[in-house]
């Protein structure tokens, strides 16, 4: 039963539906999920019983869907790759010269959007060097470590990767900030708000998928 004690990453954990419901207030459910609900509404224009009774209405069971904190170490990696490294990696692919395209063609008259392609790219080389690193190198650790093989560093290569995932959050938070949250003013092109509608869900992604870590696959250690 979810309470105003309950805690914001683990309603995420077994409800994902309630993200968009978080999101939508602007409460932080992936670095900063680890707080109760009546923490998360402090100075927030929200009641905590109107958000408990939101997330009482989403469908219980999601035909189709898992519980991903009742999979072991290796099954939850290979869902964290094939759900979020490998879509992401296309994504960045396919996104990059529409963003750079709105600022070379719109920078001029709109300085901000130059300052958004940098952010961008800052967001962008930081998650393909951070999923690099995961899948070739710490990723195999925490297989290891699951397996009961000994591993030096295991306290360190979560440390880092919690600390990767507050940079991104920050980058995050800016981007937002300059697109006003995701609002493209009226001048905008449709190749302007492509690339809005785009970077909001590739923040809703990186969102979700900084949770699914920070808060299943690094509590399984």
């Amino acid at each position: 039963m979810i309470t105003k004690q309950s805690i914001v990453a683990d309603i995420v954990t077994d409800h994902p539906l309630s993200s968009d419901i978080f999101r939508e207030y602007g409460i932080d459910f992936c670095c900063g999920g680890n707080i109760s609900i009546e923490e998360a509404v402090k100075n927030k224009k929200v009641d905590a019983e109107t958000l408990i009774d939101k997330i009482n209405a989403l469908p219980q069971q999601q035909t189709g869907n898992i519980n991903v904190k009742y999979l072991d170490v290796p099954s939850l990696i290979q869902y964290i790759q094939s759900r979020y490294h490998q879509t992401m990696r296309e994504e960045f692919s396919n996104l990059s010269p529409y963003v750079t395209k709105v600022a070379k063609v719109h920078g001029d008259n709109h300085p901000f959007l130059l300052q958004l392609q940098d952010l961008y790219r800052q967001y962008r080389d930081g998650m393909l060097e951070h999923m690099a690193q995961e899948d070739d190198q710490d990723f195999p650790q925490l297989i290891k470590i699951s397996k009961g093989e000994p591993v030096d560093n295991a306290d360190s290569i979560i440390q880092s990767l919690v600390d990767d995932h507050t940079h991104t959050g920050a980058l995050l938070e800016e981007m937002r900030r300059l697109m006003n949250d995701y609002q493209p003013p009226a001048e905008a092109c449709q190749t302007w708000r492509l690339v809005y509608r785009r970077l909001e869900n590739l923040e809703r992604e990186t969102h979700e998928h900084v949770h699914l870590e920070n808060h299943v696959l690094f509590n399984k250690f």
